[in-house]
């Protein structure tokens, strides 16, 4: 009687180690992920874009407006958006080169571009967050799938999931549109009603 209950006692014992490896982990190692993100310099060569956006004030959807610059190895584009179903409504290109393009992804990588806020409470999805500031979107994306999607907002450096400078961000990004200021100069990211 007293063999089996210590059998028993055992097997529990041995049940319960295992239910703690399986829910803490095998030995504290977290598990790699499906699909690291490479230093930023090594997508020069392939498709791969980098966006940053920059969302205004949530008003009306006739008035709301967003500026986006994406940059690839062959091309930087700039285009004014309208509404909350984004549609382009000013656009110009600029055609790009590959070392231009590298020497590019290397100044942002210094800045943080796919760098995580540690430790965010902020939501994955920024759609309505600081409503009367500015979201500033940064996307990595390979041609079909966004590989690295962060954003950050006017409403504070804990209001996002961004570990980046955005304002460095922000300028690098202006930096490769030629004439950014007077091709931006109409646009309203804060307006409240029609001019």
């Amino acid at each position: 009687m007293y063999l089996g209950r210590l059998i028993a006692g055992f097997v529990g014992f041995i049940i319960f180690i295992i239910i703690l490896v399986m829910l803490f982990g095998h030995g504290g190692k977290k598990p790699a992920p499906l699909n690291p993100i490479k230093p930023l310099a090594e997508y020069a060569q392939t498709d791969a874009t980098v966006t940053f956006t920059s969302d205004g004030i949530v008003n009306g959807d006739e008035l709301h407006r967003a500026i986006r610059i994406t940059i690839s190895a062959n091309q930087r584009q700039l285009d004014v958006l309208q509404g909350y179903n984004p549609q382009v409504i000013q656009s110009k290109t600029f055609i790009n080169n590959q070392e231009a393009y590298t020497v590019f992804l290397k100044a942002i990588a210094r800045s943080g571009f796919v760098a995580k806020l540690k430790n965010s409470k902020a939501p994955a999805d920024e759609r309505g967050v600081c409503p009367l500031g500015f979201r500033y979107i940064l996307t990595l994306n390979d041609g079909s799938d966004d590989i690295s999607r962060l954003w950050a907002s006017t409403c504070g450096s804990k209001v996002g999931t961004s570990g980046g400078a955005i304002t460095t961000l922000h300028s690098l990004f202006q930096a490769q549109i030629p004439n950014y200021q007077t091709l931006t100069s109409q646009v309203n990211l804060s307006a409240t009603r029609e001019q």
